[in-house]
């Protein structure tokens, strides 16, 4: 008789006895009777029959049966005197997977490996060595979670984007929305959401950014006008970039200096003027670097788990993805993708991000953020419009009449706001750029006091060598032996 039966009615167990949610709230009120295992009398249950289904299903999606055999290699490291080896079959044992699983005693366990078993038994009992699945001695690991058809979907986008349709492409945008889900729940391994706020008060509250300048007079420029010549340039100059298309402005800044400068890649006998910008007001920026320790949660059980363990697997390959260093002559082409994705995360409603969080490339260890358009705007410094800027690049030695490089912005402000003058038609000077900017609220304040010019001097190269092995060989030679004249 089948132990998950009594004579001929089956066994059943209550919600009450299996600790797995998903399993218990799949237990309807309908399905409410007597438990096989405790002593409620009217309780949601579920037959031992089709538990046994709902891990047999599990366990294809989410186990694997181990090896009961040591490997070549292992066999030949147990036979080693020389070393202390004793081999040791992975995973646990069947029983006690099961019993983790559905959360449950032993006694139910032993049920559904007892049904598993018959239903998986060898076709061959004389067969010792043919161990089926669930036979009462296997061991069982938890399978790694498989991102392939993630992986495809993205070399379908990469692939749209590069050669079919760039604009209004309704297959990439359903593949985006697919890989983006839920990006305001999911967590990380840590702890914590993997959109972060920045600001004010915030852990990033400020960014740091450098522009490379290489003639004195575009330097005192850049002196004499740091909002314009250091922030986001207009549209009409803005060139394309990892995360921006050709006439998008953003703003690229670091979280350090160093990061800023190594970003710019500048040329040696040039100039870097670097400078802080606090942020103003609350950002939320989507961190990638989180996304390499996700967390999934749910349930075995569940049939939509695998499939979200596989996507949750492929974005934690994200970030490398879209930080993958470019040779300069490929990015118009292979930013395609990053500045897609840059685009698509702009646009969402549910959760509104600022801008994104990722690796430095070019320094190694450094942190970039990029704000997207619709925060890349720098608020007027708080000086009035007629404040005149002096920039100064060098100073003069009386003794020796050489000069030497002394930097510094002499701010000339009016005596009081009645010599403000008038405004003038037809606005000359106004940066129409500014009509259309309108719309956005400033979340960036330059910080005068922390501009500083860096004189590039050298360039430092950090790099793997790897030596390249040279081998030589001689064409083959006739072996000259005593019957190489004959013919046949």
């Amino acid at each position: 008789m089948n132990s998950s039966s009594h004579g001929d009615e089956p066994k059943w167990v209550c919600a009450l006895c299996i600790g797995e949610s998903f399993l218990q709230s799949e237990m309807g009120d309908e399905s409410s009777g007597q438990c096989s295992y405790c002593d409620e009398a009217d309780a949601p249950r579920i037959s031992v029959e089709a538990l046994a289904e709902h891990v047999e299903q599990a366990f294809e999606s989410h186990y694997e049966r181990t090896s009961q055999e040591p490997s070549a290699y292992e066999y030949a490291l147990s036979r080693d005197r020389e070393i202390d080896y004793c081999w040791a079959r992975e995973g646990d044992p069947v029983l006690d997977v099961i019993a983790d699983a559905l959360c449950c005693e032993e006694a139910i366990a032993s049920d559904v490996l007892d049904l598993l078993s018959e239903k998986h038994a060898p076709y061959d009992p004389s067969d010792a060595y043919d161990e089926s699945d669930f036979d009462p001695d296997s061991h069982y690991r938890r399978k790694r979670a498989a991102s392939g058809d993630w992986d495809g979907l993205w070399s379908r986008l990469e692939h749209a984007l590069k050669h079919e349709s760039r604009l209004f492409n309704q297959e990439a945008l359903a593949i985006l929305n697919s890989v983006f889900a839920g990006l305001d729940k999911v967590r990380k391994l840590t702890r914590g959401l993997v959109i972060v706020t920045a600001g004010p008060g915030k852990k990033i509250s400020a960014l740091f950014r450098a522009r490379e300048f290489r003639s004195a007079q575009s330097l005192q420029d850049a002196l004499e006008k740091p909002v314009e010549k250091l922030g986001p340039p207009p549209g009409q100059l803005a060139t394309a970039g990892r995360m921006n298309s050709s006439g998008i402005a953003v703003f690229y800044g670091a979280l350090n200096v160093r990061s800023a400068l190594a970003e710019v890649r500048p040329v040696v006998g040039s100039n870097v003027v670097s400078a802080k910008f606090d942020i103003i007001r609350p950002l939320k920026l989507l961190d990638l670097r989180a996304l390499e320790r996700l967390r999934c949660e749910g349930s075995i059980f569940d049939p939509n788990y695998a499939k979200e363990l596989g996507r949750h697997d492929f974005l934690r390959t994200l970030s490398r993805r879209l930080v993958l260093p470019v040779m300069p002559h490929d990015q118009e082409h292979e930013y395609l993708i990053t500045q897609a994705v840059a685009d698509y995360l702009a646009s969402l409603k549910t959760s509104a991000l600022d801008g994104i969080i990722f690796p430095s490339v070019q320094d190694g260890v450094g942190v970039n953020v990029a704000l997207f358009h619709k925060a890349a705007r720098v608020a007027a410094l708080d000086l009035p419009p007629s404040a005149a800027f002096h920039g100064q690049l060098a100073g003069f030695d009386p003794d020796t009449g050489d000069e030497y490089p002394s930097y510094s912005l002499q701010i000339d402000l009016p005596e009081s706001p009645s010599d403000e003058p008038p405004l003038s038609f037809p606005f000359k000077n106004y940066d129409w750029s500014q009509l259309y900017a309108s719309h956005r609220e400033p979340s960036l304040s330059l910080d005068l006091n922390t501009l500083q010019i860096h004189a590039i001097e050298a360039v430092k190269v950090k790099a793997k060598t790897r030596n390249v092995m040279v081998t030589k060989s001689v064409p083959h030679q006739r072996w000259g032996g005593p019957f190489d004249d004959l013919t046949f």
